[in-house]
């Protein structure tokens, strides 16, 4: 069977596949390549929930679909302290996965360039003069293909394997007492029993909130478990015990040290595949519209994607894989080191690290503001592990 023909390739149209053709074809960088974008199903329902910080002086790639922005964030520890974070001139936005999807797929949808197939991928593989994707149905061909389909890698025995697991829901209620102007951005009045667990509350008007019940652990809980906790979040913690449902999100991220690589051949990995998730947090959306923009910036210049550097530096990275080292030896409970970071450091600082921004001074701070004991230990078995 001979394949078909074209351009580029992306394999998954999730947020990296979907914003890297968006963009290309926004800014007229793609404007005369021919351009498929394969996944499994069409794109259709609220399934993520997507949530950044950026600086109130500057626009995201999206914010035609910024949902809802908050400047005003606070922080509770286990024992119920509140910490009204210090963000500068970040604000904390979020955008619901169904309007992206609309807003990019529309767009898309009204060139003749690309077409969309949905299709099981068996392979992706270098062939000669670019790449070969195969399906249960067909064959393609492309100059370049940009994967961003992930699949656990083959992890070795120094590397740490997180999964950062969550459910959110969307409720309707008249008991909502917080301020519509609030969000909480970590809330750690939960129980710990199964790793370092915490709330994400974002209220979307006086009536509807957003409350989602995230986990950083190396296993998953039953479904009716997660919906257990967020029932009791309600009813002890926010005091809300008359609501009623109207969305819910499941999702998992891994946060691994593991070496990803950006490319292989003519193929180019993006988003979490491509290592653009900050392995300490879970973080992906800001570092994936980084590499994009350097994916962009070399095709303009030179007319391939291969000339762009990583944005989470070797630096941040072993800083991340000591973070996951002190989590696994479980001295330093999560929930603790969250508390003592955001009491002893300025919250734009420590945004200013989880998008790979700051500097070598406020890593310093960062790093201070911890108990230095947990972190010697770990921070020594990283470095030796990699000069190994």
């Amino acid at each position: 069977m001979q394949a078909r023909q074209f351009d580029i390739i992306i394999t998954g149209s999730g947020l990296a596949g979907l914003s890297l053709a968006y963009r290309a074809m926004k800014e007229g960088v793609w404007a005369n390549e021919k351009i498929l974008i394969i996944d499994k199903q069409p794109k259709e329902k609220n399934d993520r929930t997507w949530c950044f910080w950026q600086d109130e002086n500057e626009d995201s790639a999206f914010q035609e679909v910024v949902y809802k922005s908050w400047k005003e964030l606070s922080f509770f520890t286990n024992e119920g302290r509140q910490i009204r974070l210090e963000s500068g001139n970040y604000t904390y936005s979020m955008i619901r996965s169904v309007d992206f999807y609309h807003h990019v797929i529309s767009f898309l949808s009204r060139s003749k360039q690309i077409t969309f197939v949905y299709e099981n991928i068996v392979s992706i593989q270098n062939s000669e003069n670019g790449g070969t994707v195969v399906t249960q149905d067909d064959s393609y061909q492309a100059r370049y293909i940009f994967n961003s389909v992930y699949t656990k890698p083959q992890l070795s025995k120094q590397n740490q394997y997180f999964l950062q697991h969550f459910k959110g829901v969307t409720i309707r209620t008249d008991q909502f007492k917080g301020s519509p102007l609030e969000m909480y951005l970590m809330d750690y009045r939960t129980s710990q029993e199964n790793g370092t667990t915490f709330f994400y509350t974002l209220p979307i008007s006086d009536q509807e909130v957003f409350v989602e019940y995230t986990i950083f652990s190396k296993a998953l809980l039953q479904q009716n478990e997660y919906d257990d906790k967020i029932a009791e979040y309600l009813r002890t913690v926010l005091k809300i015990t008359d609501y009623k449902i109207i969305e819910n999100e499941y999702g998992v991220i891994p946060m691994t040290d593991f070496a990803f690589r950006r490319r292989s051949g003519n193929i180019i990995h993006i988003g979490t595949v491509g290592g653009d998730t900050r392995a300490s947090s879970g973080y992906t959306f800001t570092n994936t519209q980084k590499t994009i923009s350097k994916i962009l910036a070399s095709y303009t210049k030179y007319g391939h994607p291969f000339s762009l550097t990583e944005n989470i530096s070797q630096k941040h990275k072993l800083l991340d894989a000591t973070i996951l080292n002190v989590l696994d030896t479980m001295h330093y409970q999560g929930h603790q080191i969250f508390t003592d970071l955001f009491t002893n450091a300025k919250a734009k600082t420590i945004f200013a690290f989880l998008d790979s921004e700051s500097s070598v001074k406020d890593d310093l701070r960062i790093m201070c503001s911890l108990k230095a004991n947990h972190f010697i230990r770990p921070f020594l078995k990283v470095c030796l592990q990699k000069l190994v």
